[in-house]
């Protein structure tokens, strides 16, 4: 079986009129409960159950926190290693440094060599799926708030550059009349002149 991927927004290639920035992403796929997946129709081999399971995991869970209390990296064989991550800023004081504001930031995980060997050896489909260039909900969402975080009202061509020249000028225009229709947009003036500002309850307003 083949994994699949549909295409993002980086990477740089030649386009008319300029460049636009693709890049291979991963298929949305669903995240398999490991022990669910233990206790269902295809489970693999194992010398645990799958409540076991559930009971080594929780062990492996307390061992982690135990250690990575202190400082320590936790290394699980065959998986890999985990490590804290450190956020935070560093001022002086006195002639001595002092941290301000450091705060654990979440997880770094290195994998074990092994499986990550295997895993590079995954085969790949070269075909993408489904759209090559996507304009979800979401990515609409985050991209037009962020927008509108610095302007009233903005233009084609703000939307455009909006999503790093990625879509077409038609795709553009298609995607404005599409959130005016939805009453998500309101479309000021025409022409050259014409502008979208978010409808009340829209796009962080």
């Amino acid at each position: 079986m083949e994994i699949k991927f549909t295409i993002a927004k980086r990477g740089t290639v030649p386009a008319e009129g300029g460049e636009i920035r693709l890049q291979p992403r991963l298929e949305k796929r669903p995240t398999v409960n490991a022990v669910e997946f233990q206790r269902g129709p295809f489970r693999l081999p194992s010398s645990l159950s799958s409540g076991e399971l559930a009971h080594a995991l929780d062990d492996l869970r307390r061992v982690m926190l135990h250690e990575m209390e202190k400082g320590n990296a936790v290394t699980l064989p065959g998986i890999g290693t985990f490590r804290l991550s450190l956020k935070g800023g560093i001022e002086v004081k006195d002639g001595n440094y002092h941290g301000r504001d450091v705060h654990v930031a979440g997880i770094n995980f290195q994998p074990d060599r092994e499986l990550l060997s295997r895993v590079k050896g995954f085969e790949v489909s070269q075909v993408p799926y489904g759209q090559a260039i996507r304009t979800d909900d979401e990515d609409v969402e985050q991209r037009l708030t962020a927008l509108f975080a610095d302007h009233e009202a903005i233009t084609h061509k703000d939307v455009r550059f909006a999503f790093e020249l990625t879509l077409t000028p038609h795709r553009v225009t298609s995607l404005l009349q599409r959130l005016v229709r939805e009453g998500r947009l309101i479309r000021i003036g025409d022409g050259a002149q014409t502008r979208y500002r978010p409808a009340p309850g829209h796009f962080g307003r």
